[in-house]
């Protein structure tokens, strides 16, 4: 009995020297799992006191590597299914981090109240990362031998005892070389003078020779390098004749470079730098002068906003001349808005942020409309435009309206800025063959009798902040990058856009573009007759922290008629709207960007209040952030609608009257509709 119990003994020192502890885990129904451990166990656990069969099971557990966690469950099912099973995991020790762990086990048939399990638990950290470094070594040798083999187009082993060369690598070209070791010099001299330029043959037999080696040697040098020209298909490519030397030892090692290929791409290189070099002068050359021009253009309308201002206050009690002031003021300011919109969605075009947003809408209309637009432009001018449209089969159609507005407007701004008074603009808009039912394919032509452009700057018409070098449009403003912006939205699209001009003969600029056909036949979505809706007494919650963008907004909304309150961060119009009575409030305008809390959370918070009408109560994001990607984050925050700032009174007056009409309802998500998210 002593001597069993010895055995016993000595046995645990076994598990113990080799990192091996002892477990029981039991698992049952409606309690916590258990683990039951023997010291060593403990020991490998890391734990330093006697805690719990339960806490030392979640110990174990909750230290296992995530990504193991179905690896170490399928052995325990496989445990349970066949009655044994083994796995191997990283598990994180609490003193010496991540170790690597070997588990196995046995199923206990006999248990009855559950599941109960036996195994032993192994560090094999030493093993399992000497193993791995050994592969990783392996294969960093593979990749070296594999670099070289692919470096050297030749390699060959030199006794400089002997005498000697043993081929290791030959060149393709190379026939009938000796297997095994052969006499250097001749070899070398025949090789020299067959494969090298005239030029170099003396100087490579001489600085690869034997006699060479041996100085080198002598002198501690370990690897040296000869560039000469040899011969390949014809025609002679720099190469580079690599000597590595065995110190004391007596033997070097020969390894020949091409250099042409990597000397042709160092040439291609620096001419991709050079032309790049030039590109980059060209593009700042051409930054600076749009910086320039920028300065004056953005000048010219401010100092007309600020001096009209001032006139202004000197004429407040002469109507003529205080409406004249007004008027320059607005439409400078126009002007001004007009540049940094410009500016900015060039920006977004050429960092990749700038999204098209699909819609309904009737290409009849479209146009229309965007004759309405320019024809004050023109009629100021004098200028006659004529339409004329062609085969127009299908006009209810998909696609981002307000950019195809953008493109056209661009097209016959500038064909109304560059023709003279008098001139003529004619627009004509033709449906083309598609070849795809669902896909109405469309070409629109806008040809003046303007000023034309040279065939220099046509080339560069497409370019950031190109201008003709033009006399008679150099007090025209602009940015030079309308027509950039224009292509860019065409292409965005699927389209292409084209341009003939000649100078004194006017412009003519084609685009292809391609847009969705509406395949049902409801009719497009109307507003409710709202130009007798009466707002007057409904309750509107003007939420922004700017006292002046507040005074603006309270002038302009209170000509609806409406009672305003206002709120000047997030956080109190949360507060105000669930201190309100159910109801009270029939629309909130929310600035976006404030402290405290920004309009997206006010929005959340507002729609998450425990009352119904928070559910349909109209909330109108009014702010500077005005890109697709805000009006999306609006309408994800639960907004109905998105005005963007500067605030446009017709804009508005429209989305007053929208969500104000009696009848006009809101769903319990925001509603559908012109100027809605």
């Amino acid at each position: 009995m002593i001597g069993m119990i010895q055995d016993i003994s000595t046995m645990h020192d076994v598990l113990h020297e080799s990192k091996t502890g002892l477990w029981i885990i039991e698992i049952e129904d409606g309690r916590q799992p258990r683990m039951f451990a023997d010291q060593t166990m403990m020991e490998l656990l890391g734990l330093k006191t006697v805690v719990t069969p339960e806490k030392c099971y979640e110990h174990w557990y909750e230290r296992i590597a995530g990504e193991y966690y179905p690896v170490v469950n399928a052995c325990v099912e496989e445990m349970v299914k066949t009655g044994r099973a083994e796995v191997q995991y990283p598990w994180y020790h609490p003193d010496l981090g991540k170790i690597y762990i070997r588990c196995g086990g046995v199923a206990d048939r006999t248990y009855s109240k559950g599941m109960r399990l036996r195994g032993y638990h192994q560090n094999v950290t030493d093993t399992t990362v000497m193993r791995r470094e050994k592969e990783k070594l392996e294969e960093l040798n593979q990749e070296i031998v594999g670099s070289l083999y692919n470096l050297f187009f030749a390699v060959y082993r030199i006794d400089i005892e002997k005498g000697t060369i043993c081929a290791i690598r030959v060149p393709g070209d190379v026939q009938e070389i000796p297997q095994g070791d052969f006499p250097y010099e001749s070899f070398w001299n025949d090789y020299a003078s067959q494969n090298f330029h005239p030029d170099y043959i003396e100087e490579i037999r001489e600085e690869l020779s034997i006699a060479h080696f041996r100085s080198l040697m002598a002198e501690g040098n370990e690897r040296y390098a000869v560039e000469s020209l040899r011969k390949v298909d014809g025609e002679y490519h720099s190469i580079s004749c690599n000597v590595y030397l065995g110190g004391k030892k007596s033997w070097v090692l020969l390894a020949l470079q091409d250099l042409h290929e990597q000397k042709k791409k160092d040439e291609e290189s620096r001419r991709a730098l050079k032309e790049a070099y030039e590109m980059a002068q060209k593009a700042n050359e051409a930054k600076s002068d749009f910086l320039s021009k920028m300065s004056h253009d953005i000048r010219t309308p401010l100092n007309a906003v600020l001096g009209m201002t001032e006139l202004a206050r000197l004429h407040m009690d002469d109507r003529e001349k205080l409406e004249n002031a007004l008027d320059k003021i607005s439409s400078s300011s126009q002007l001004l808005l007009g540049l940094v919109n410009e500016v900015l969605d060039m920006s977004r075009i050429e960092t990749g942020n700038y999204e098209l947003q699909d819609g309904r809408f009737n290409l009849d209309n479209l146009i229309e409309e965007l004759i309405c637009l320019i024809m004050p432009q023109a009629e100021v001018r004098k200028q006659k435009i004529h339409l004329e449209k062609k085969e127009l089969t299908h006009v209810r159609v998909i696609g981002d309206n307000s950019r195809i507005n953008q493109i056209f407007m661009n097209i016959m701004s500038n064909a109304c800025k560059y023709t003279p008074e008098g001139g003529d603009i004619y627009i004509t808009v033709s449906e083309l063959p598609s070849g795809n039912k669902e896909v109405g394919r469309y070409q629109f032509v806008f040809r003046d009798t303007g000023i034309g452009m040279s065939e220099e700057f046509l080339q560069h018409i497409f370019e950031p902040f190109s201008r003709a070098n033009d006399s008679r449009i150099s007090k025209i403003s602009g940015t030079g990058l309308g027509m950039v912006i224009t292509q860019s939205l065409v292409q965005m699209m699927g389209g292409e856009i084209t341009v003939k001009s000649r100078l004194g003969e006017g412009s003519c600029f084609t685009v292809v573009i391609g847009l969705k056909l509406q395949m049902d036949e409801a009719e497009e979505e109307s507003l409710p007759d709202i130009q007798e809706v009466d707002c007057s007494g409904a309750h509107i919650l003007l939420v922004e922290d700017n006292e002046i963008n507040r005074e603006i907004a309270r002038e302009l909304v209170g000509e609806s008629g409406v009672v305003i309150e206002e709120a000047c961060d997030g956080a109190e119009a949360v507060r105000m709207v669930r201190e309100s009575e159910e109801g009270y409030y029939d629309l909130i305008l929310m600035d976006i960007q404030m402290p405290e809390m920004d309009g997206y959370e006010a929005t959340r918070e507002i729609r998450a209040l425990e009352r119904r009408d928070v559910k349909r109560l109209p909330i109108v994001a009014m702010t500077a952030n005005a890109f697709a990607e805000d009006v999306q984050a609006a309408c994800r925050a639960g907004m109905n609608a998105h005005l963007a700032k500067p605030i446009d009174l017709n804009e508005l007056e429209r989305i007053l009257k929208q969500y104000l009409s009696e009848g006009n309802a809101m769903e319990e998500r925001p509603g559908k509709g012109v100027g809605t998210v």
